[in-house]
């Protein structure tokens, strides 16, 4: 049996993070991580003040790995701005890592947030920091003012509805190479050819609910 010294602070971050993904946020509670876990809660609170401590410490690490992280390893003289776009969204779809709930975990996250004031400001955070990204990336395309703003935000709603939809396999894979390019093109001269290139890679517009039971 793990033992408080055996354990790591991340080791409860990781229990709770699958608890998450599994059950959703009524979830996490001390003692059903600590069952998880095999230990006592005393093992809990020689590592984490109080189960806020613990969420506090998921998302952040949900903000870093899923963002901040992917972020930093795009910079990068040597890659277009087409292989960046390309690059950020497969990287973002593939995070976080199935020790910390896999890609689902941004679905539970932004449902959780959907509840919570604490979670809901870092995954506006998260949201803030990513577009910014992409928006600077579309000018660097060639693209200016509210053109480069709009396009990188309908990439990003895309990529959002694209973690929405990890957990449908029976979907067909989006070409994301395909929707980059049509992104990328000089903007059209009429609505019908907007709505051509979107149909012809965009995901679907509805996204459904996640639906979780405490176990």
């Amino acid at each position: 049996m793990a033992t408080k010294q055996t354990l790591t602070p991340e080791d409860w971050i990781k229990a709770a993070f699958k608890l998450l993904t599994r059950s959703g946020p009524k979830a996490i509670r001390v003692d059903f991580l600590c069952k998880e876990l095999g230990v006592t809660k005393g093992s809990f609170y020689w590592h984490f003040a109080d189960l806020a401590a613990l969420q506090a410490a998921m998302v952040e690490h949900w903000r870093r790995v899923a963002t901040s992280d992917v972020i930093a390893s795009m910079v990068s003289p040597e890659k277009s701005p087409r292989d960046l776009f390309i690059r950020f969204i497969e990287d973002i779809l593939h995070v976080p890592t199935r020790e910390y709930g896999g890609p689902m975990t941004e679905v539970a996250i932004r449902h959780w947030a959907a509840g919570d004031e604490a979670v809901h400001a870092v995954v506006r955070d998260a949201d803030t920091e990513r577009l910014a990204f992409l928006t600077l990336q579309m000018r660097g395309s060639g693209l200016t003012g509210p053109e480069a703003r709009s396009r990188a935000t309908l990439i990003y709603a895309t990529l959002v509805g694209l973690k929405q939809l990890t957990g449908e396999p029976g979907l067909p894979r989006m070409d994301i190479p395909g929707f980059v390019d049509a992104m990328l093109r000089p903007a059209p001269s009429n609505a019908a050819t907007v709505q051509a290139a979107l149909v012809a890679s965009a995901t679907p517009a509805r996204v459904p609910e996640p639906q979780f039971e405490v176990q």
